[in-house]
């Protein structure tokens, strides 16, 4: 089996390559997610390239694995907050609607490149300001796509989720386990 490497900080993303079975190293890739309004597809994928393509550039015989996972409301992309504020809006902006979750993943190796995406609904209830203030206080929101966690207090805003929990969380377990046995094999 060749040496697998997540190029991510995520302590979501290794949780679930953990929960996958998966043994591997993290190496953090370092590149700057810098969020192009124009396409919110095209800017996921892009970065979960760049992020993967970094790692490997000096770990050529291993294979790597980067994502990327925005939140998008309307043609809107949110990706981690910057400060408290920023998070207060974005979670305002969510509050009672439904947005999409867009994780791409990039996984490359010595002898394959393999790009995809997932695509998960999200339907938030209302949200009262004070519980907005309250949640930003536990700092929770703040290195989240979008300004919350679906595996954490953020929870109890979800209404309804059609698709992967998992994209939501930071990578799609069904595609990324698939994509990962056939790469690895």
């Amino acid at each position: 089996m060749r040496l697998l490497i997540l190029a991510s900080e995520s302590k979501r993303r290794v949780d679930i390559l953990r929960m996958m079975g998966f043994k591997f190293l993290v190496i953090p890739s370092g590149v700057r997610e810098d969020i192009q309004a124009v396409n919110p597809l095209l800017t996921a994928r892009s970065l979960a390239f760049k992020k993967s393509f970094t790692v490997w550039r000096e770990y050529k015989y291993a294979t790597v694995i980067g994502a990327d996972t925005l939140v998008v409301l309307g043609n809107r992309a949110m990706g981690k907050p910057k400060n408290q504020e920023e998070a207060k809006r974005m979670l305002t902006a969510l509050s009672g609607r439904w947005h999409k979750v867009i994780t791409a993943v990039s996984v490359i190796s010595p002898r394959r490149r393999v790009l995809f995406h997932d695509i998960t609904l999200v339907k938030f209830r209302h949200i009262e300001e004070k519980e907005i203030e309250d949640y930003i206080k536990t700092q929770e929101p703040m290195d989240k796509a979008g300004a919350y966690a679906v595996q954490g207090f953020g929870a109890t805003f979800i209404e309804r989720i059609v698709g992967d929990y998992y994209t939501v969380m930071g990578l799609p377990a069904f595609k990324t386990y698939k994509v990962l046995k056939d790469v690895l094999d």
